[in-house]
C-alpha cells in the first residue's frame, strides 16, 4: 500500500525528488506560498502535479495523472537502490557492472525486494554518469595526461608516483617504504599483466617481495612497450631512488617468466642476481607447446601422454646438473619423440 508520507530522494544529477503515494515527483518551480512538483514517472502525456508547502513537509493539493501513469508502491525502494548504485559507482573503483551485479544479487535473496530492484537498463546510465563525474575522461593523447594529487599519493598522503617519462610512456608507482622493502628482500618476483591497463599502455609490470610469508606488490609500472630499454629504465629509476634513500638494491634471486627482454635487463642491472624462471609460467609454456603440436586431445584422454608431460614439468625441481639425466629417463619408451624433441629444442635454444 502506498504511503501518505512525503519521502525525499535525489535524482541522477543530485536534484531533489519526492515520493508520495507511489509516485515520484521532481521540483518544477517554487512559488511565493508553495512548491509545484511534476510527475517523474516518465509516462508520456502525464502532467500530474503535486503542490506542497515551501518546506515540502505537507501536501496542499494534487492534480490528475494520465491514465497510463501507474502507481508504484515500491517507488521509494526503487529510487533508494538507484541512489545507492550511483553512490557506489562514484566511489568504488570496481567495474560498474560488477557493482550492479553484487547489489542485484543481494536484493535477490529476498522475495520482498527482488522484483523491485532496478534493472540494468534502468541503472546503467545513472551509474556511468556518476562514474564519469568522479573519474574524468582520459585526454585524447597520452602525452597530455595530467595526474591529480589524489592519483599520485596514497591514502596516508605518501608520494606514490615515483617517475613518469616526458611522454608518459613509462609511469612508475611506488612509495619510499616500498623501495626500502625491495632493499631488504633477497628474492624479488616480477610479472606483467595486460588485461587491466588503460588503452594507451601495453602492460602493468609489478615487482613483488615476500613479507611474513605472503607475496606483496611494492612497485607498479605502466609501460607502452615490453622491450629491453623499458625494463632497463625501470631498474635505473629504482637504483636512483634507492641511492637517494641510502639503501642498495641487490636481490639474490629474481623470479620471473621467460620474457626475452626482461631477463637481460635484470642481468644488466643486477649482475650478482640469479634469475629463476617462474614454475607456473614454465608449466604454462609446456602446455602451450602441447597444443601447438596437436597433442591436446591425447593429453586430455591418454594417461601415458599426460604422465610424460607432467614429468617434463617436474624436471624443474631437479638440481641443474641432473636435468639431462632426468630428461633421458623420461625419453625412454616415448614413441615418436614429438614432445621430448620439442622440449629439447626449446631448452637448448
Amino acid at each position: 500500500m502506498e504511503s501518505d508520507e512525503i519521502k525525499f530522494v535525489s535524482t541522477q544529477r543530485n536534484q531533489q525528488k519526492i515520493v508520495y503515494r507511489g509516485r515520484c515527483y521532481t521540483l518544477k518551480r517554487t512559488n511565493r506560498n508553495d512548491k509545484c512538483w511534476i510527475c517523474a514517472s516518465g509516462s508520456r502525456g502525464c502532467s500530474g502535479k503535486l503542490y506542497t508547502n515551501l518546506d515540502a513537509t505537507e501536501v496542499i493539493r494534487t492534480g490528475e495523472h494520465a491514465e497510463g501513469c501507474r502507481v508504484d508502491a515500491h517507488a521509494f525502494y526503487h529510487q533508494q537502490q538507484l541512489n545507492e548504485l550511483k553512490r557506489l559507482a562514484a566511489g568504488d573503483p570496481r567495474p560498474v557492472l560488477e557493482i550492479y551485479d553484487e547489489l542485484a544479487s543481494n536484493a535477490s535473496t529476498s522475495l520482498e525486494t527482488a522484483a523491485y530492484f532496478p534493472t540494468w537498463e534502468q541503472a546503467r546510465n545513472t551509474m556511468y554518469y556518476s562514474r564519469s563525474k568522479r573519474y574524468p575522461r582520459l585526454p585524447a593523447r597520452r602525452q597530455d595526461l595530467r595526474l591529480t594529487a589524489e592519483q599520485t599519493t596514497t591514502k596516508s598522503g605518501a608520494q606514490f608516483l615515483m617517475y613518469h617519462s616526458p611522454t608518459n610512456d613509462i609511469l612508475i608507482f611506488a612509495t619510499e617504504d616500498g623501495v626500502k622493502l625491495l632493499a631488504q628482500s633477497n628474492c624479488w618476483c616480477g610479472d606483467g599483466t595486460f588485461k587491466i591497463v588503460p588503452s594507451w599502455y601495453q602492460q602493468l609490470f609489478t615487482l613483488h617481495v615476500f613479507l611474513r610469508g605472503k607475496l606483496l606488490p611494492v612497485v607498479y609500472c605502466l609501460t607502452v612497450r615490453k622491450d629491453l630499454p623499458t625494463y632497463s629504465r625501470i631498474f635505473e629509476v629504482l637504483h636512483s631512488k634507492a641511492e637517494e634513500l641510502g639503501v642498495q638494491l641487490e636481490p639474490a634471486k629474481f623470479v620471473c617468466d621467460f620474457e626475452t627482454a626482461l631477463i637481460p635487463a635484470i642481468q644488466g642491472n643486477f649482475p650478482n642476481t640469479r634469475v629463476q624462471g617462474c614454475f607456473f609460467h614454465f608449466c604454462q609454456a609446456v602446455l602451450q607447446q602441447v597444443g601447438r603440436l596437436g597433442l591436446r586431445t591425447d593429453y586430455m584422454n591418454n594417461q601415458e601422454v599426460r604422465k610424460k608431460v607432467k614429468m617434463l614439468m617436474a624436471l624443474a625441481f631437479l638440481p641443474v646438473h641432473l636435468v639431462p639425466a632426468g630428461f633421458e629417463i623420461i625419453n625412454v619408451g616415448t614413441s615418436g619423440h614429438t614432445i621430448s624433441n620439442a622440449y629439447e629444442e626449446h631448452a637448448t635454444a
